[in-house]
């Protein structure tokens, strides 16, 4: 990772935790929904705790978690809370540096948004995502490997990388997770190449609670004619996890920064951070005090 040294007076505590409990695949969360039904009524401050709440749940693809917290951000700013407000609207920014804010949001709102929409274009039109380096096919009962690519200073952002590999024909899956890095390599065995297969391949960069950041897909045809003798009676999975009670949390004393990639962003000035420190129990957003 790119270190700078600047002299400002900022003193930065970064609390950095990975919540690892796989949600449902292609399961929205239940929170959502009824947080989506509270903000279509007006019930704005229910629909905030309840987008909290869905974000905590996890599972919910980039699409949902920008809605989230833009929603999130728009009710911060009525009640007051502008650290909040801005604090989602940033996390909004890095995922979908275009999004748009809620209608009728209030002119606080607007202004915090226009502010984190501007830091964002600071950052050279560089933005959060994953890329799939696949091979095209690959030969039957033979172990590949896949690797995955996030823009330099920005893994810091996300907590695992996740990759699925599917048979639509057999239904059946694979799954390897990873803590996050720019480059990830990700190594399946022989059993996953099944002749004739034409295979699915999903990459995931998510957050503490397997939310779902920037995602990418793409295909790998493997070898052969099918045969029934091919499909193993089991996939590969993942051995279950204890739950951890652990998150994403960043804090910063003194001028209100932003922290990308490790990056802390204060008057337009970056102060790199070099280290990713310990856990700290935590659910929400990255914090910005």
């Amino acid at each position: 990772m790119v270190s700078r040294t600047v002299g400002l007076n900022v003193l930065a505590a970064v609390m950095w935790a990975v919540l690892t409990i796989a949600a449902p695949a292609h399961a929205t969360p239940k929170a959502f929904g009824q947080a989506d039904a509270a903000w279509h009524t007006a019930e704005l401050e229910k629909a905030m705790k309840l987008y909290q709440d869905a974000l905590a749940e996890g599972g919910l693809e980039p699409n949902e978690v920008v809605i989230a917290y833009s929603r999130i951000g728009t009710v911060k700013a009525a009640v007051g809370d502008k650290n909040g407000a801005l604090s989602a609207f940033r996390v909004a920014s890095s995922i979908d540096p275009g999004f748009e804010l809620p209608a009728d949001s209030g002119p606080i709102a607007k202004k915090l948004y226009t502010k984190a929409q501007a830091e964002a274009g600071q950052l050279d039109g560089a933005k959060l995502e994953i890329t799939i380096a696949a091979p095209e096919t690959v030969p039957a009962q033979k172990g590949f490997k896949i690797e995955t690519t996030i823009p330099e200073g920005f893994a810091v952002l996300v907590a695992e990388i996740a990759v699925t590999i599917e048979d639509p024909v057999t239904g059946k899956r694979w799954r390897r997770k990873a803590p996050s890095e720019p480059k990830v390599t990700f190594e399946f065995p022989k059993r996953v190449a099944i002749r004739g297969a034409r295979l699915k391949i999903k990459a995931a960069a998510v957050d503490g609670q397997n939310n779902s950041w920037t995602t990418a897909e793409t295909k790998i045809k493997v070898e052969g004619v099918r045969e029934m003798s091919d499909i193993s009676d089991e996939p590969m999975g993942e051995k279950p996890k204890k739950k951890e009670e652990k998150s994403n949390f960043f804090s910063l004393d003194g001028p209100l920064p932003w922290i990308v990639g490790g990056a802390v962003l204060v008057g337009g000035v970056i102060l790199y951070a070099a280290t990713r420190p310990p856990d700290e129990v935590n659910v929400g957003s990255p914090t910005w005090n």
